[in-house]
């Protein structure tokens, strides 16, 4: 549910020079405009791990760009333990991935088959795994590959070493190196389900409990490859493009699936499965876009508001309602840009 500097956005050189430890070579300038505080968020579907986060980011941030370093260095505290309560969704995800079940569900949700159009690739972009590792995470049919229970432990593993590195930076309060765990985490609770509509994907899209199971099944695995690769050096693909450029294509691609979301009002069959999904996975890419852009927390909740109200209306789907948040997020196209 570009990146990735969430809520960062470009900040002075001097602003990080400053607070690794190193005098800064220009006055501190005095803020002549009052400080922004961000609105309460009133979205039921977020988990109150991720308003903390979103808000209290959104604090420091600020504060860093007046120079005001103890605002900023109580707002990464909250930040921090926030991600650490995120952590504790994605652990449990990614711990109780497959839902138990008796071994004729089993076999019954095995032989389901997802259409090949799922678009897979696209929650492996959003997880940031690079397009030339996409064939170790995805088959030839397009399909998330399972992981193994020791791939599983693998990424239980990649948590605690983020929670490490979650407790290092409350100690040196590191602003720079916040950045990352920020984005890693964030996207994987979109990704997970556990954001924006506080309901799985699978959930929305297909009423077939079995076919729901594949599809957690599928996303876990694609969640737990890339927490494999939190502990290497190779790049997050999400830090190649400009934030705003980000923003601005997986606005065009949600604008897009959303022109062609009469189909949704149709009967409940393969098409109408995969263009749901799809339209959660892009609604999730454009949320996390609009999180890192650098402009007023009162507009990114108010381009938040139509993707939050983008569950119900796959729940009972329209033409009308679907016309209507697409009109309504046409709208906010200057607002996102940063």
């Amino acid at each position: 549910m570009s990146f990735i500097v969430p809520g960062q956005g470009k900040k002075n050189e001097e602003v990080v020079g400053t607070r690794a430890g190193a005098k800064p070579s220009v006055p501190v300038p005095t803020p002549s405009a009052p400080v922004e505080e961000p609105p309460v968020v009133e979205f039921a579907g977020w988990p109150p791990a991720l308003q903390q986060v979103v808000e209290a980011d959104f604090r420091r941030t600020s504060a860093l760009a007046g120079y005001r370093w103890k605002t900023a260095d109580a707002a990464l505290i909250e930040v921090v333990r926030g991600l650490d309560d995120l952590l504790d969704l994605v652990d449990d995800r990614i711990r109780n991935g497959e839902p138990q079940r008796s071994r004729r569900q089993t076999r019954k949700a095995s032989a389901a088959a997802l259409p090949t159009e799922f678009p897979f690739d696209e929650v492996a972009d959003l997880l940031g795994i690079p397009a030339d590792e996409i064939d170790e995470a995805i088959d030839r049919d397009g399909r998330p590959v399972r992981r193994s229970r020791a791939d599983r432990r693998t990424a239980q593993r990649a948590i605690k070493q983020l929670r490490i590195r979650l407790q290092q930076l409350e100690i040196t309060m590191d602003h720079d190196r916040l950045n990352r765990p920020i984005s890693v985490i964030v996207r994987l609770v979109l990704v997970l389900g556990t954001a924006v509509g506080s309901q799985s994907a699978a959930t929305l899209v297909s009423g077939d409990e079995h076919l729901n199971t594949v599809i957690q099944t599928a996303v876990g695995a694609l969640a737990a490859f890339a927490l494999e690769r939190t502990t290497t050096t190779l790049p997050d693909a999400w830090h190649e493009h400009r934030p705003a450029a980000i923003a601005s294509q997986t606005h065009k691609a949600l604008l897009e699936t959303l022109v062609d979301a009469d189909a949704l009002t149709g009967p409940a069959d393969d098409e109408h499965t995969v263009l749901a999904f799809r339209l959660l996975v892009r609604s999730a890419r454009a949320w996390v876009a609009c999180f890192q852009l650098d402009s007023t927390f009162a507009s990114k909740l108010q381009y938040w508001q139509p993707l939050d109200d983008l569950p119900d209306a796959l729940r009972n789907p329209s033409t009308d309602t679907l016309q209507t948040l697409h009109h309504r997020l046409e709208a906010l196209t200057p607002p996102i840009k940063g």
